[in-house]
């Protein structure tokens, strides 16, 4: 499904513009013959503009030995190329503005935006990639749609609140609401502006970064866009370690860069950013408002908002079924005992779970652990409803913030692991594997009642779509964590298995 963009074509006046000046500058630059002095020009007719022009001829990145104080200079100096991109840079995020009614927080999205593009200038330079000025334009608008569907529904981003500052979520809710994102929308504005095919194809593509191999014409060029973004992440998170690993990964799935080139690029993002702050007049480091943002989104991510989730990716008619999870009333969305989603829950929950990792280019983990001897334990420990719960606990208190945990049966727990790589996936299972074999240590107050002649006999399976394996469906992707279980079940010690599909 793609988004329907005759709202964006019925009601172009209200969508962001490039400024008269700016426009007449990029059909200039368009023609056989060109005039620098004219150029020069027309860039001087604004002052604003002409002033952050030369402002950026005389930037460290230049490292001229003489300030550059004539217009025309600084534009030989820079290129055609160079001064139209800095031209729409420049105009586009000083000219748009949120509005009174806007849900969309734009502090943060400029924010991401400028450290794209930067990081989008500097992958560029370290991959090879010679287009790097129209690479920065690219990265700078790889959101853009985001911008374009705020005009039309000023509400629209309202209800995620916090959850902006996580660009997945943001991009899932969109294809939930809309079908379709909002490369989609930013790609079709791009060329409504009339901006170069390759800018075009990489903002379409900007959370796609694969659909190209690196030697395909202009492939080089969407991955590091899409890349970007991810860098982009990765500062504003703090330099978080779950953002340093997911840049890391990204970096070497999508340009096989080795460690010290990531950290190469790292060290040069911290340098440009004094550098960018001064050029674009903004924050770019961590504000108050960024941190409060951040700060209620941490706060918020541990109880995910599984209605969104749930949603099906259209609005359905009345002779379609509608999703069995959203039909449970609360009690039979629990488990009664331990607390946690309950088996009717789960399975309604799975297929849309599923449906929505596919549609979004996601992966998605469904993990299965088993407590082997819990008619043994039930036998021989005096409360083992409340060792039950104790486990619950623990693997509440050891799953990923965002992850769905529920009871499947009496001696099975299911977990849904969102966005992690095979790797990643397995890493949580051991995390697991190590609480729950923490909890088999006798002792009078634990979970076994001090009896010392039994032990916790758990076993887990999990199975990963997206990446190295594809799955047709829900069920197929749950068979294979079963298949998984049973592996594990055979193994004398650490019984964790994950399904390979070879």
């Amino acid at each position: 499904m793609a988004i329907d963009l005759s709202p964006f074509i019925e009601n172009t006046a209200r969508l962001p513009s490039i400024p008269r000046v700016v426009t007449r500058v990029v059909t200039l630059a368009q023609q056989g013959e060109i005039d620098m002095q004219n150029i020069a020009d027309l860039v001087a007719s604004d002052p604003a503009l002409a002033a952050k022009t030369l402002q950026y001829a005389n930037s460290p990145i230049y490292a001229n030995d003489h300030k550059i104080e004539n217009l025309r200079r600084a534009i030989v100096l820079l290129g055609l190329n160079t001064t139209v991109n800095l031209a729409l840079s420049f105009s586009l995020t000083s000219s748009i503005k949120a509005s009174q009614s806007s849900g969309l927080h734009y502090p943060l999205f400029w924010r991401r935006s400028l450290l794209a593009a930067s990081a989008a200038l500097e992958l560029g330079r370290l991959s090879g990639e010679r287009a790097l000025e129209e690479l920065f334009l690219a990265g700078l608008l790889q959101d853009i749609g985001m911008i374009a569907i705020d005009r039309l529904q000023p509400e629209f981003y309202s209800e995620l609140q916090s959850d902006q500052v996580f660009h997945q979520r943001v991009r899932e809710y969109e294809i939930e609401r809309m079908g379709g994102d909002h490369a989609e929308a930013g790609s079709w504005l791009c060329k409504h502006w009339g901006l170069a095919d390759r800018t075009t194809l990489a903002i379409a593509n900007s959370h796609r970064p694969t659909v190209f191999a690196k030697g395909d014409r202009d492939g080089l060029f969407v991955r590091c866009v899409a890349l970007s973004g991810v860098v982009a992440d990765y500062l504003i998170f703090g330099e978080s370690s779950d953002a340093r690993n997911q840049l890391v990964l990204q970096c070497q799935r999508v340009l096989d860069f080795n460690l010290n080139k990531i950290e190469r690029l790292i060290e040069v993002m911290h340098d440009k950013i004094p550098e960018m702050e001064v050029l674009f007049d903004v924050k770019l480091t961590e504000s108050a408002s960024q941190s409060k943002l951040l700060e209620e989104a941490n706060a918020t991510l541990a109880a995910i908002n599984i209605e969104t989730l749930q949603r099906n990716l259209h609005k359905p008619t009345t002779k379609e079924k509608t999703s069995t999870s959203t039909k449970l009333s609360r009690e039979e969305r629990y488990d009664p005992q331990t607390k946690v989603f309950s088996r009717k829950f789960a399975d309604g929950y799975i297929p849309d779970a599923f449906d929505i990792a596919c549609r979004t280019d996601r992966n998605i983990s469904f993990m299965l652990l088993e407590i082997g001897n819990l008619k043994e334990i039930h036998k021989k420990v005096p409360d083992a409803d409340a060792y039950i719960n104790d486990v619950a606990r623990a693997l509440e208190a050891t799953v990923r913030s965002g992850d769905v945990l529920s009871r499947f049966s009496d001696e099975l727990f299911l977990i849904i692991i969102g966005g992690a790589t095979r790797a990643q996936a397995t890493m949580v299972c051991q995390r697991i594997y190590d609480a729950i074999e923490t909890l088999s240590t006798p002792s009078k107050k634990g979970p076994l009642g001090g009896v010392s002649n039994i032990s916790i006999h758990a076993s887990i399976g999990v199975a990963t779509h997206g990446g190295e394996g594809e799955f047709n469906s829900a069920e197929d992707l749950l068979n294979a964590a079963q298949s998984a279980l049973f592996t594990a079940k055979l193994k004398p010690t650490n019984r964790i298995a994950e399904f390979d599909q070879e």
